[in-house]
């Protein structure tokens, strides 16, 4: 069967599928807590999107509903705090207060109920700002059982699987189709399982990632087309990198659009990155930055010759992009991505003035002026804003032109997760001062300690997007600030063992998943 056929047939069982789980959701009879299971069942598997409002609408109806009851488990509690603070409803922490004992601390008993230990380990991590005697009590409580239970290994093999994940990769910091590929090799030994849910799974994972691999042979053909590979011989292809990181941001099909265009902008901001960080000089580096500022095809005379073939392809990719968003008329899209671009020049113009004159700014000073800026997220969010048609307003990309705390928060986020990971590697040559550096300068202290301290910043970061995420009602629609989110999921896994986008093998089997091998059905 072809490629096109067999998409076409998984699209047409993957509707039939969808009504019957659909009326398992929406239909009477089944208590609360089963139909908590079965959305987090929906969302694990990653056929979400499916039932969005259907979700959104029995989740409103629950949380209003929703009473404290002290005959409920630690696991349905748990439960019902995760989805509901995921999903923007700020549930009081206090429901865990229950299974405190007089003295503060979680009770012992609770270890015997290992699923339930577990689902309030994945709680906690939608924890925010002044909860720290019960969730980070909860979630010291529950990591150093759940390690001690992994370790000793005296949990069958199906429940071991779900707590090394979980402790390597909590769920809330995962990137969705990652996550979803692993769950839907757990749900299908779960002797619970629904055999609908789990085929619909399966057939629409499939199906998406057909979709997904046509759009990457299409960016790699826009990249080949383009020949900057051969002008720009210093750069990176990191065509298949560029892909991955969007496919990360979002997955769902009616994203398509935005995803090409998102991995379009990290191949184009990648080879601006290359030039400013190893190649170009403090002078050569100046006169770029100038042409950017002007944005005017007459500025190209000035630029070095080398440069010249990636001035010109930056001009003409907006240019027509532009055009492209004309026929939908949203040319102002294209507008506050191109002021993204023009900030990010800046900051690594800045950058470069800080080498040449040897200068090692206070870590207060580093982040102030470029933690935001050079981390990328501000240009990676107004990109993959462009391709999300209606939905994705002049407002919207006013707001996040803004520096919302959210936006703050992911950026100085993966500003310092690639400064840890790649401080190492930036040092063997000369590299302007990391995050790193700059906090040892500033506090007196070693590089282990400031790095240590890194990861502190950043576990307060996380507190400030969750905080964000529950502000009802919300500044912008929540598949808009799920992007903000999802950049930051992506940051985490893609830094969580060195840079996985300089270094690709570090996330191989992420790319094999996502593009090479289809699930069994």
């Amino acid at each position: 069967m072809g490629l096109r056929k067999l998409f076409e047939t998984y699209t047409k069982e993957v509707e039939v599928l969808k009504e019957e789980v659909r009326s398992m959701l929406v239909g009477v009879g089944r208590k609360p807590a089963e139909k908590m299971i079965l959305i987090n069942a929906l969302e694990r598997l990653g056929v979400f999107y499916l039932f969005e409002k259907d979700i959104e609408d029995q989740i409103q109806q629950m949380f209003t509903n929703f009473e404290d009851s002290h005959d409920d488990d630690l696991f349905t509690v748990a439960l019902h705090f995760r989805i509901f603070r995921q999903h923007g409803y700020k549930m009081s922490c206090d429901v865990f207060n229950n299974f405190r004992g007089s003295n503060g601390n979680f009770k012992e008993t609770l270890t015997n109920d290992i699923m339930g230990m577990l689902s309030l380990y994945e709680a906690t991590y939608l924890k925010i700002h002044g909860e720290e005697d019960v969730l980070d009590k909860a979630h010291a409580f529950a990591k150093a059982h759940l390690e001690s239970m992994a370790s000793h290994s005296i949990l069958s093999p199906f429940v071991a699987e779900q707590v090394m994940h979980a402790l390597i990769q909590p769920l809330h910091r995962g990137v969705q189709r990652v996550e979803a590929r692993h769950y839907i090799s757990v749900y299908e030994k779960d002797e619970s399982r629904d055999e609908k849910l789990l085929r619909l799974a399966k057939i629409d994972f499939n199906r998406l990632q057909m979709l997904h691999k046509q759009e990457l042979c299409n960016v790699s053909r826009w990249w080949k087309d383009l020949d900057l590979a051969s002008k720009v011989s210093y750069t990176r292809d990191r065509a298949l990198e560029s892909m991955l990181w969007s496919t990360f941001v979002c997955f769902e099909p009616q994203y398509s659009l935005s995803r090409v265009i998102l991995a379009q902008f990290v191949q184009m901001l990648t080879v601006a990155d290359d030039t400013y960080d190893a190649y170009g000089t403090y002078e050569e580096l100046k006169l770029l930055t100038s042409a950017v500022q002007r944005w005017d095809v007459s500025a190209t005379h000035e630029l070095p010759t080398y440069i010249k073939p990636f001035y010109v392809a930056l001009l003409n990719f907006f240019d027509e992009l532009e055009k492209e968003m004309a026929k939908q008329g949203r040319v102002y899209a294209v507008h506050y991505s191109k002021e993204s671009f023009k900030e990010l020049v800046e900051g690594y113009n800045m950058e470069s003035e800080w080498l040449k004159e040897g200068y090692i700014p206070s870590f207060d000073e580093y982040l102030a002026i470029l933690g935001v800026v050079t981390s990328t997220v501000p240009l990676c969010l107004t990109s993959s804003f462009v391709g999300m048609e209606e939905i994705a307003t002049a407002e919207a990309f006013a707001w996040a032109q803004s520096r919302p705390k959210i936006v703050i928060a992911a950026s100085i986020m993966g500003r310092l997760h690639g400064d840890i990971m790649s401080h190492e590697e930036e040092q063997k040559r000369v590299h302007v001062p990391s995050g790193v550096e700059c906090y040892m300068k500033q506090h007196g202290v070693s590089k282990q300690e400031a790095i240590g301290e890194l990861y502190k910043r950043i576990e307060d970061l996380w507190k400030d997007m969750n905080e964000e995420m529950l502000i009802r009602p919300a500044a912008v629609p929540m598949p808009l600030l799920m992007r903000v989110l999802n950049l930051s999921r992506g940051l985490d896994v893609l830094f969580k063992y060195g840079d996985g986008f300089t270094h690709v093998e570090n996330v191989k089997a992420h790319v094999i998943s996502f593009y090479e091998d289809p699930i069994p059905v």
